[in-house]
C-alpha cells in the first residue's frame, strides 16, 4: 500500500484564527486537521486477514478528526503566553542595559572628572552655585532666576544709600576656580546695566578689592563654599569706595557702625 504523508495547515487556517471571538463560524479546510495513520504489512498478511475477514468490505485507512476548538484555543493560548515572554525577556535586558549604562557613568566621571571636582559640585550645589566648563576656565557659577535687583550702596566708613530705584540687575557670578589665588579677571558679573564695581556693562570683570590673592581652596569644598558667598553677598551691593562710576539716582542714606556684606 502505498504511504500517504499528512496533508499541511494552509493560509486560509491562520486568517480565521485573526477572526473576532464572537464570530463564531468555522471554515474548516478539506483535511487540514486530519491525521492519517497507516500501517505497513506484508502482502501475504494482509491475505490471510482479508480471507478470514467475513465482511465484503474492509477498513484500511484509519482517519482521526481532531477537535478544531481546542485545537485554535491552544495556539491563541500559545501566542499570548509568547508576547508575555518576550516582554519579559525585552524587560530584563534593558534594566541590565540601563544597570550596566549607570555603572559606566560612575565608573567615568570618577576616573575622567575624578571624586574631588565631584564633592565640589555636590558642596556648592547647596548654595546654588554650579560648575560651567568654558574654553577660558572652569567657572563656579552663580545664576540668578529671577535677577537679583541691586538697591543698595555702602563705604567703608559707614554709610548706606539705599537708592530709589535699582542701579542695576545682576543675572549672574562667575568665579574661575583655575586661577590658584583671586586676581583680576577671576571674578565676572552678568548684569542687566552698569554695575558700579564691574569695569563694562552687561559683562565684565569685577574690582577684586579685600579679595585680591585669596585662596581658593580647591581641596576643602566647605571653605570654597564660604568664599563663593562671601563673593555673592559682596557685589549683591555695591561698593562705593571702589566704583567705576557713580549712579546718579535718588537715595535715602543712613549709618550704620559697621557694614557686613555676608
Amino acid at each position: 500500500m502505498e504511504e500517504q504523508n499528512p496533508p499541511g495547515i494552509n493560509q486560509g487556517f491562520f486568517r480565521r484564527l485573526n477572526k473576532k471571538p464572537n464570530d463564531l463560524k468555522l471554515e474548516l479546510a478539506s483535511d487540514s486537521l486530519k491525521n492519517v495513520l497507516t500501517k505497513e504489512i506484508k502482502f501475504k498478511d494482509l491475505n490471510e486477514r482479508l480471507l478470514k475477514s467475513r465482511q465484503e468490505k474492509v477498513l484500511v485507512r484509519e482517519v482521526v478528526l481532531e477537535s478544531e476548538i481546542e485545537f485554535v484555543n491552544s495556539l491563541k493560548q500559545l501566542k499570548s503566553i509568547f508576547k508575555e515572554e518576550l516582554k519579559t525577556a525585552i524587560d530584563k535586558v534593558n534594566d541590565l542595559y540601563t544597570s550596566e549604562l549607570l555603572k559606566l557613568q560612575k565608573i567615568y566621571k570618577s576616573e575622567v572628572i575624578g571624586d574631588a571636582l565631584l564633592e565640589i559640585v555636590k558642596t556648592i550645589s547647596k548654595s546654588g552655585w554650579i560648575l560651567l566648563m568654558k574654553d577660558s576656565g572652569v567657572y563656579a557659577y552663580k545664576f540668578y532666576s529671577p535677577v537679583f535687583e541691586v538697591y543698595e550702596g555702602y563705604t567703608e566708613k559707614g554709610t548706606v544709600k539705599e537708592y530709589e530705584e535699582p542701579v542695576c540687575k545682576i543675572k549672574g557670578i562667575y568665579l574661575n576656580i583655575l586661577h590658584p589665588r583671586i586676581t583680576y579677571g577671576s571674578i565676572l558679573l552678568s548684569t542687566e546695566g552698569s554695575h558700579p564695581n564691574v569695569d563694562k556693562a552687561n559683562f565684565g570683570s569685577a574690582c577684586i578689592g579685600t579679595f585680591e590673592d585669596r585662596d581658593i581652596p580647591l581641596d576643602n569644598p566647605a571653605e570654597l563654599l564660604g568664599l563663593l558667598n562671601e563673593i555673592q553677598a559682596c557685589y549683591e551691593v555695591i561698593s562705593l569706595d571702589s566704583c567705576y562710576y557713580t549712579p546718579e539716582i535718588n537715595f535715602k542714606s543712613r549709618k550704620e557702625e559697621q557694614w557686613k556684606v555676608a
